[in-house]
């Protein structure tokens, strides 16, 4: 019960993000999606002109609201400067679309005037405790001061919009662009409220029709309303939060259910096994009661009254439970889960339902089966035992093909998970690392960086480029030797140590670090993939953009998660980059680089900490959240063998004790231990090997229709069916052996004294 209640709060937790918004149903975003010329797609955002003209023309729109987000802000406490990811920028109609609500300030103005920002119920506590800072300023780095014109409502936790500054959408700091002209992309995501009674197929409609008007009507393909309340189980919100890059992933939550279910079922089908088993003893004092008078309804009451007490009293255990490990919980599963009946009192029927449930599902069947025993045979001793038996041993390898098919299960996805995360990324990432050039509001010169870095004597070599992370491009047309080739292409901007420092492997060509610089201008390199969705062979000498010709190829490397496929890249020498700063530094050195390096930029100007970043381990956050979901899944996998194994314990315990005297029969007569051990143990051992039987090819079909989503997966799981298998094993081995050999170490006086 306690697995299952942390799982179905869990559950509840995620299917209600967002959800607290009144109009939570009736809001929708708009997505764009444009195709590739190989058939794949990205999403970019929507034209902000659409969203005007929507809101103005559409009959289906009652309201509709632009956010976006300044992810390079720094603010001043205390004469220093802090930077900030949560800064961001509406229209003023985000209290009428989104119910946020402000605690201080007025809902109707505090988005209007440029001058203004509008604080988290924490941001204005941590800035200013005690009391209402309404009218005072807030400096941010080269934007100037902002008066406080709100303080928003304490946000739930449940939202996947967190804002610890919102200005108005207009303000010099927000870098929003917005061109009535420009109907292909955007640069804040747009919101609409849908009046009652209206659907997003009218909003499409509409949208088609406007895009049609001004000749647009590409876009349209590609264009998409999503379900606010749905955004973060889809996987939409990472454009929100880098450090959880897959959202909710709602098929995680399908998972958990049917696993919190198992847990439930697994702990049922034990109730069942042994309250059967124990069947002998206790239906003769039904027999008796049915002789007495009592009713089989009377007497399949009292078995549920006894299922409902044990469940009942398993209940609140669960609950005491759940109550104490709730807070240590929170840094496994990576959220607060509560269970406050005071506060959201439609928690009190989760553990009702859970306790009729179980009082169902395991009382039922034992009642009945129970009570239908004829009063004649029960008195003898004669009890029709084959329905029970067969009962059983079906719920018995029900149980071990549920066991182990979840631990093969839990070792793949865990197996698939550190294979991802340890995938040759294709380039050198040891001792290295990287921090922006934009710091502080502005960008720094790289060459006057790269002079500071280099005059450190720890530091081994300096550059810049795009790596790790490309920035997603639209797609383009490429003169390929004259002819146009339509391709999406990731490009970046290089110095010469580019490739000594990474350590690529250059397949075909040469590198920048190979030629005078006197003819880098007019030379590119390009990856693996590129070459091949180009068509080029050979590729050196190919002419592309800008007249820059191809000079190298580099093998595949990956520059995003290893969740995506390796995309085409373009990388070209410039002097002075203004992409992401990398150095390599000696090994063992880590503290002492950081602190210098932080010097040397504070020399620069640099007041804030300029968050390097170890290069190894940069994509460890897009896998946060999945590692934290395995994690789950493990230890929910773990209950369920757990509760297997107990049942099989108990079950073999009152087996063995119900063939004591056999025992000491066949001992008497000079059986040795290994022949008594299996005749002990054969039954279960047999049950056990159908249960693996059955298990493996459902898990194995499974496994290889979730695996083939992965561009770069496990290509044989063979080990982790015979590592699960030996596991089962070796547990069922050591356990059915340890109640044979007590069973078998009995004196046989003592078990056929009474004979």
């Amino acid at each position: 019960m306690f697995c299952f209640l942390v799982t179905a709060l869990y559950v509840r937790d995620e299917v209600t993000y967002d959800r607290w918004h009144k109009n939570a149903d009736n809001i929708y975003m708009s997505s764009l999606e444009l195709k590739k010329e190989d058939g794949t797609s990205f999403k970019v955002r929507p034209s902000d002109a659409l969203m005007h003209a929507l809101k103005e023309e559409s009959t289906a729109v009652l309201d509709a609201v632009s956010i976006s987000r300044n992810s390079y802000a720094s603010y001043k406490v205390n004469n220093e400067w802090v930077r900030t990811d949560k800064l961001f920028f509406s229209s003023p109609s985000l209290f009428k679309v989104f119910d946020f609500g402000l605690k201080f300030g007025n809902e109707e103005t505090a988005l209007t005037d440029p001058s203004d920002i509008i604080l988290s119920s924490a941001m204005a506590e941590t800035l200013f405790p005690g009391f209402n800072p309404l009218g005072e300023t807030l400096t941010f780095q080269n934007k100037g001061s902002f008066r406080i014109a709100g303080v928003l409502n304490p946000i739930p936790k449940n939202s996947h919009l967190k804002f610890d500054f919102l200005g108005p959408i207009n303000a010099e700091i927000s870098n929003y662009d917005y061109n009535k002209d420009n109907w292909l992309n955007g640069s804040g995501f747009s919101y609409f409220l849908l009046k009652e009674g209206h659907s997003p197929n009218e909003l499409m409609a509409d949208a088609k029709q406007i895009l049609a008007l001004h000749d647009v009507t590409q876009v349209a393909d590609g264009l998409e309303f999503l379900k606010f309340s749905d955004l973060y189980l889809n996987g939409q919100t990472e454009r929100y939060d880098a450090k959880n890059l897959f959202g909710g992933q709602s098929k995680y939550l399908y998972i958990f259910s049917l696993v919190g279910g198992l847990i439930l079922f697994v702990a049922c089908f034990n109730y069942i096994n042994l309250t059967t088993a124990l069947s002998f003893s206790k239906v003769k004092q039904m027999g008796i009661r049915k002789i007495m008078g009592a009713s089989r309804s009377r007497l399949v009451l009292s078995q549920m009254v006894e299922t409902f007490a044990l469940s009942f009293c398993a209940l609140i255990v669960a609950l005491i439970g759940l109550e104490l490990a709730l807070p240590y919980a929170q840094p496994l599963i990576g959220k607060e889960l509560d269970i406050n009946f005071s506060q959201a009192p439609q928690l009190l029927l989760l553990p009702i339902a859970v306790l009729i449930l179980v009082v169902v599902i395991s009382g039922i069947y034992p009642a009945v089966s129970l009570s239908s025993f004829s009063i004649s045979g029960v008195l003898r001793g004669v009890l029709p035992q084959s329905k029970v038996n067969i009962l059983r041993k079906s719920l018995f390898v029900l149980q071990f093909m549920i066991c182990t098919g979840l631990l093969i299960t839990a070792l793949v996805i865990r197996g698939q998970s550190d294979y991802l995360i340890n995938l040759d990324k294709g380039y050198n990432e040891e001792n290295i690392m990287t921090f922006s050039l934009y710091q502080e509001g502005r960008s720094l010169d790289y060459q006057t960086v790269r002079n500071a870095l280099e005059a450190i004597p720890k530091i081994e070599k300096v550059t810049s480029s795009p790596l790790p992370m490309f920035a997603p491009p639209p797609p383009m047309m490429i003169l390929v030797d004259g002819k146009p080739v339509p391709i999406t292409i990731y490009s970046g901007a290089a110095d010469q140590n580019f490739n000594e420092l990474f350590e690529l492997e250059v397949l075909e060509g040469t590198d920048f670090s190979n030629l005078p610089k006197s003819q880098l201008d007019s030379l590119v390199i390009i990856n693996e993939t590129a070459k091949k969705k180009l068509g080029l062979n050979p590729a050196v000498g190919a002419k592309m953009p800008n007249g820059r010709r191809v000079v190298g190829v580099v093998k595949d490397f990956h520059f995003s998660s290893a969740k995506n496929v390796i995309e085409p890249a373009m990388i070209t020498y410039s002097a002075n980059p203004r992409g992401p700063v990398q150095f390599k530094y000696r090994a063992n050195n880590k503290e002492a680089v950081k602190a210098q390096v932080g010097l040397a930029l504070n020399k620069l100007g640099v007041k804030a900490d300029p968050n390097l970043t170890e290069l190894e381990g940069f994509f460890s956050p897009a896998y946060q959240k999945e590692s934290q979901l395995i994690t789950i899944f493990d230890f929910l996998t773990l209950m369920v063998v757990s509760v297997a194994f107990l049942g099989l314990f108990a079950l073999s315990s009152f087996e063995n004790k119900l063939r004591e005297k056999e025992v000491g029969i066949r001992k008497v007569l000079g059986a040795s231990y290994l022949h008594l051990a299996q005749t002990l143990n054969k039954r279960f051992t047999w049950l056990i090997v159908l249960a693996f039987i059955a298990a493996v090819p459902l898990t194995y079909y499974g496994l290889e229709q979730w695996i083939a989503e992965f561009p770069y997966r496990l290509e044989n799981l063979t080990p982790f069916f015979i590592q699960a298998i030996i596991m089962v094993g070796v547990l069922a081995i050591t356990v059915l052996g340890l109640h044979s050999y007590f069973s078998v170490q009995k004196n046989p006086v003592d078990v056929l004294r009474s004979e």
